[in-house]
């Protein structure tokens, strides 16, 4: 070996060594741990209590999901979230291709026509979300079968909902066609509309003659924004959505609308929802975000008032049967029926007929003869039966009316009304019971009064005959008969006391402030009958005749 590769090995086992040196505490401070020292010791506390939250990832599977957050948007610019329903009777003799072809065509009709103004899709994955669903819960998937639905029971299957509207649609054969039904529950409302039923006759049609069902039940909703007077401002859903159908749900002039208060709780989540009754809204000017709408309105400053927590809106209606038989019912007790009352109809509101009658009282004082205006008001008068109901038949020319109750010849209601909205209905009157007792015991006062004036001036008439015939003797027993017999005004005005008395203490304890009224009236008009016929001055004055015959026939003898 020569001396330079002895060189050359010596040269490359120092290099080694070197390496080895360099490369050693590196290898050892990542293997070994670090000296602990205070700092070191605060961020290992400070991760140490950092990584438990980490752990118990795996529970927020099971965590509850959160309510959904409420829409804030105007209402103007939320569109309908629509669910549908399909239901098929067991004898229906549609195919599987057929169905999916119903399912498949519908959702093209809606988008042609209503657009993005009715959603069938949801934003997010809500339970009971927007969309075309197979129904799979109705007991009896026929048109009977919705017509027996209530909307409790929709409410008991759905008791969170997002969706807006839901409507259920049921095919069933008919001949050699077939028969579709539709009903519409309306969510802010809780109402279930009525019953359409439609009918095709070849299977291609199907999807059309639905969306037709869907066209025809669909009833918009407003929201009241404000109310001044007689006059409201409201607000439609989803009316900045521009519809490619004029004809779906667009609002109209002479559009009407049933106004509902939805009471909220302190989350804002809904309590409770009351229909307004006998109250409408009639549609005037309509622009594409409000219109404004007239008030028609049995009940005195009912939308009128600011309320806390309280959602005023509308749902619009509009006849689907040909009458409604309506019941008239005394207020308060609901299982009995009033019978052989007079119901007036029309066209005119209280403040119309007030206008007519003080025109019609008018004219009379100026040519001194009765004016009957009557006529020029009431389009129809029906009686109601034993039962205490009438029928109502609807007028697509003139669909609200109003209905003047009268019991007699008083009035103790006016309300309006939409006949052909619901096919039967139930209006409760003030209790006029105790206003017919008292006019049966004034009937009977009276003709004891008249009576007592026809003895009193038989009596009277028989003393100035034996005046005349000089029968002094029977004339003084006569008048001395007159004035010792107990007065007769007296007698009556107790009666009459006694009447009223009783009368007002039924109407108090039913607190019947208007059959109060009633009730001072006949009174009083009886106690100025009684005043009239009875006074006592007509005795003084007989007596003052009776003697000036006696000194004229003392003079003449």
């Amino acid at each position: 070996m020569r001396w330079y590769d002895l060189l050359r090995i010596c040269f490359c086992f120092t290099l080694v060594g070197t390496l080895a040196l360099t490369t050693g505490p590196v290898r050892a401070a990542q293997t070994e741990p670090a000296p602990k020292e205070p700092a070191s010791k605060e961020s290992a506390e400070s991760t140490s209590k950092e990584s438990p939250p980490a752990e118990p990832a795996a529970p927020d599977k099971t965590e509850t999901k959160s309510p959904p957050k409420p829409d804030t948007r105007h209402i103007s610019l939320r569109p309908y979230r629509i669910r549908i329903e399909l239901a098929y009777a067991t004898d229906c003799r549609l195919t599987e291709f057929d169905r999916q072809q119903i399912q498949s065509r519908l959702p093209q009709f809606i988008e042609r026509s209503a657009g993005e103004k009715w959603a069938l899709t949801s934003t997010g994955a809500e339970e009971n979300a927007a969309g075309i669903y197979v129904n799979d819960w109705l007991s009896l998937p026929t048109g009977d079968g919705l017509d027996r639905l209530s909307a409790e029971a929709i409410l008991k299957h759905y008791p969170t909902q997002a969706f807006d509207k839901l409507f259920l649609l049921t095919v069933e054969s008919a001949g050699i066609g077939f028969q579709l039904s539709g009903r519409e529950f309306d969510v802010d409302s809780q109402q279930l509309g009525p019953l359409v039923k439609k009918t095709t006759y070849a299977r291609p049609f199907l999807a059309e003659t639905s969306f037709q069902i869907l066209r025809d039940l669909f009833s918009a909703v407003v929201t009241i924004e404000s109310v001044e007077g007689d006059q409201a401002i409201v607000s439609e859903q989803g009316s900045q959505f521009l519809t490619p159908d004029p004809a779906i749900g667009t609002l109209q002039k002479q559009d009407f609308f049933v106004p509902f208060f939805r009471y909220l709780n302190r989350n804002r989540e809904v309590k409770n929802i009351q229909m307004i009754p006998w109250t409408y809204l009639i549609l005037e000017e309509v622009d594409r975000k409000h219109a404004r709408c007239s008030i028609s309105s049995g009940l005195r400053g009912i939308l009128s008032s600011s309320r806390r927590r309280v959602e005023m809106q509308a749902i619009r209606v509009e006849p689907h049967y040909p009458a409604t038989r309506l019941s008239l019912i005394p207020r308060g007790t609901a299982a009995q029926s009033y019978a052989g009352m007079r119901v007036q109809l029309s066209p005119l509101n209280p403040q119309e007929v007030r206008q007519l009658q003080i025109a019609a009282k008018k004219e009379s004082e100026e040519t001194g003869k009765p004016v009957s205006f009557e006529k020029e008001y009431i389009t129809g008068e029906l009686l109601t039966n034993r039962n205490g109901t009438i029928t109502v038949s609807a007028n697509p020319a003139e669909p609200l009316i109003w209905l003047y109750v009268r019991s007699g010849k008083a009035l103790v209601a006016n309300v309006p009304y939409i006949p052909g909205i619901a096919p039967r209905a139930a209006i409760q009157v003030p209790d006029d019971r105790i206003r017919l007792g008292l006019e049966g015991d004034l009937a009977v006062l009276n003709g004891e009064l008249i009576e007592a004036v026809a003895a009193l001036s038989m009596q009277m008439s028989r003393i100035r005959k034996w005046a005349k015939n000089n029968e002094w003797k029977k004339v003084d027993s006569g008048i001395r008969e007159l004035e010792s017999g107990i007065s007769p005004r007296k007698t009556f005005q107790d009666k009459l006391t006694v009447i009223r008395v009783t009368a007002t203490e039924a109407a108090q304890e039913q607190k019947n402030r208007a059959a109060e009224s009633r009730i001072a009236s006949l009174c009083r008009e009886t106690e100025t009958r009684i005043n009239r016929f009875l006074d006592p001055t007509g005795i003084v004055d007989f007596k003052a005749e009776i003697k000036d015959l006696r000194q004229l026939q003392e003079q003449s003898r």
